[in-house]
């Protein structure tokens, strides 16, 4: 080695190493994101509402150790027996996004509105067989199943779901 790329390699280290202190000690041993392999998803606390049902998407840890989530879940209607999805994806309500660390069995819930389709004509809304949900875990591109059998709209520019920001 020359005299230059040594010093090349020493300042890229010094640097590295000054990088890496600056990075605060709760950082370095921070809880990781928590990913779709560490989350089931279910479907609770359904209920009737004026024209609509009303009930909570839940992530729960299923993991060994503790992780972190924040935001919204994906959501839609799925069917055909093969996963095809049923209309458009839920839209996102507002809500205040907080980061949520979940211990193992520990869940966050975001809640979901799910529209009565017999509210807008079938002319518009072509009404499709559900066999569940699709729902995406916030920031991952892998999706979870939850059967739930309903009807849904097949016209994309009619909104039939919503969902709010999970919470504690």
């Amino acid at each position: 080695m020359t005299k230059k790329s040594i010093l090349s390699v020493t300042c890229a280290g010094a640097l590295a190493v000054a990088a890496l202190g600056a990075v605060p000690a709760s950082a370095q041993a921070a809880v990781p994101h928590c990913g779709s392999s560490a989350l089931a998803a279910s479907l609770v606390n359904l209920q009737g509402a004026a024209g609509s049902r009303i009930g909570d998407v839940r992530l729960t840890n299923v993991s060994r150790g503790s992780c972190w989530t924040r935001g919204y879940p994906g959501v839609s209607y799925v069917g055909f027996g093969n996963g095809t999805q049923i209309g458009r994806a839920a839209t996102w309500d507002a809500g205040t996004v907080t980061t949520i660390t979940l211990a193992p069995r520990q869940h966050a819930d975001a809640p979901i509105r799910m529209v009565n389709v017999q509210n807008y004509p079938a002319s518009v809304c072509h009404p499709t067989a559900v066999d569940g949900l699709r729902v995406y875990v916030p920031g991952s591109t892998l999706a979870k199943f939850i059967p739930f059998r309903t009807t849904g709209c097949r016209n994309t520019s009619v909104t039939t779901i919503s969902v709010k920001p999970l919470a504690r």
